[in-house]
């Protein structure tokens, strides 16, 4: 009897333990992907995303269809209509189990569930593998409660880590006969010239990110630690985007990086391995935590923070228009390259969020509308951490300034002036915070809050919570 797998965000070949898995009984294997364009609605996730991963597809079916593995492509009406799509494929193909990679957001958990359900009605085994380094479940504070703060969860994280969960799966095994006939990867165009441009900046594949990962090891990694922070060098991985859609995994880049360089504090490496740990972090947060994962404040008591959402206020900044520099170039990197530097994605948040008191879901939502590399654990968590809502908390009021911000990490302002060019001519004194005569020279628009007063009054919003 055939087996089926289904592919989420895990669309790769090598590391990938459940089409491992069930490619070993060799009596044919059927890959399937469910195209839903209204479940990706739901999730906010990007056109710019979505043409990556059928880019990626296109790959994956190439060499799946060399080892006699068929890629077949569903298109449910609706998210809920998945478990049903899954088990007709199933009995189609009269496969005995289905093999999935575990997702951790409440809804694909929900999904999956009714899924084991509905396939066991039917005398079909699911067998579901744990697509995280370290399962959720096995790391704990020392009174067995779940973590709630990163830096003693990295610790765990780290003392809990060993060899055995660094053993990365081969790719799958070639089966005698194929069962199938692959389908066409479908047509979905972007509409967006911006996004179309954008997509020229990512090679899909396995192959491109591997190849990336080790550029990164070669060239860039052990000055990570303080280049990573300034948004005009090309000091970051750019791993994320292939993270995201599971085209490499995170237990391929850090035992990768363990096989070449020690996990010493203070260096690159380890500042970089911080990096993967947070990704893992804010899986195991919605895990735990599912609240977080329906876009609810993981500290519950937020929920009731009284937002401005002042709608010209929100415009202005999703078109870049804010009057601070720092802020509207790195809103016009997300626009125009699908992807933002991360401490620029902090300097933004902080300012919608604390700056002009608009609701951090309403900049989440954005930033998921247009990020290649949008993930729902990262990105829910970074929003909440620099709105101060979620995990992590600061004994004080977290709030950067973008003028401060940008003349520490953009000195010269070659980042402004890369995605402002009309500022290009500012010296590197006037471009963090042109005055008035030089905006209006060169067309730029006045700030459109007062950092001092405004921060006053998000911490007057928070204290009375």
């Amino acid at each position: 009897m055939a087996n089926l797998f289904i592919f989420s965000n895990d669309l790769r070949l090598e590391d990938n333990p459940a089409l491992y898995n069930a490619s070993l009984d060799k009596n044919g294997l059927e890959a399937l992907f469910l195209f839903n364009e209204k479940k990706w609605q739901l999730h906010y996730e990007s056109s710019l995303k979505i043409r990556f991963r059928l880019n990626n597809l296109e790959i994956i079916k190439k060499k799946l269809n060399a080892l006699n593995i068929n890629l077949r492509i569903l298109s449910p009406r609706k998210f809920d209509d998945e478990p049903q799509s899954i088990l007709e494929e199933a009995l189609k193909i009269n496969a005995s189990k289905v093999y999935i990679n575990s997702e951790y957001g409440v809804d694909e958990r929900r999904r999956d569930a009714n899924l084991k359900k509905l396939l066991n009605r039917n005398g079909i085994d699911l067998y579901e593998f744990d697509s995280s380094i370290i399962n959720p479940n096995k790391i704990f504070t020392g009174a067995g409660t779940y973590f709630k703060v990163f830096t003693p969860y990295s610790r765990s994280f780290r003392e809990e880590l060993n060899e055995d969960y660094l053993q990365c799966f081969p790719g799958p095994i070639k089966q005698k006969t194929k069962i199938g006939e692959s389908d066409e990867i479908p047509n979905f165009e972007l509409g967006d010239v911006l996004k179309k441009n954008a997509l020229k900046l990512y090679e899909p594949g396995e192959k491109a990110a591997k190849e990336i990962l080790e550029n990164f090891f070669k060239n860039k990694i052990s000055d990570y630690k303080v280049a990573r922070d300034f948004p005009a060098q090309d000091s970051t991985s750019k791993l994320s985007v292939y993270l995201s859609s599971g085209i490499i995994s995170a237990k391929t880049c850090v035992s990768k990086l363990l096989e070449v360089s020690e996990d010493s504090p203070g260096t690159g490496e380890y500042s970089w391995f911080n990096e993967i740990i947070w990704r893992e972090f804010y899986k195991y947060i919605i895990f735990h935590y599912p609240r977080v994962s329906m876009r609810k404040s993981f500290n519950e008591k937020y929920d009731q923070v009284q937002w401005r959402n002042n709608e010209e206020d929100f415009i202005a900044w999703t078109k870049g228009e804010t009057g601070f520099p720092i802020i509207d170039a790195a809103i016009k990197q997300l626009l125009n390259a699908g992807w933002m530097h991360n401490r620029l994605r902090m300097i933004v948040a902080m300012f919608l969020s604390k700056n002009l008191l608009i609701d951090w879901k309403r900049g989440e939502e954005f930033f998921m509308q247009n990020l290649i590399d949008g993930d729902h654990a990262s990105n829910v968590g970074g929003w909440q951490w620099s709105a101060s809502t979620g995990v992590d908390a600061a004994p004080y009021f977290r709030i950067f300034n973008p003028i401060t911000q940008s003349e520490k990490f953009d000195k010269e302002g070659l980042f402004i002036k890369h995605y402002l060019p009309n500022l290009k001519s500012l010296s590197s004194k006037e471009i963090h915070n042109p005055d008035t005569k030089l905006r209006k020279e060169f067309n730029y628009p006045m700030p459109i809050t007062d950092l001092s007063s405004s921060r006053k009054r998000a911490i007057e919003v928070f204290s009375k919570i």
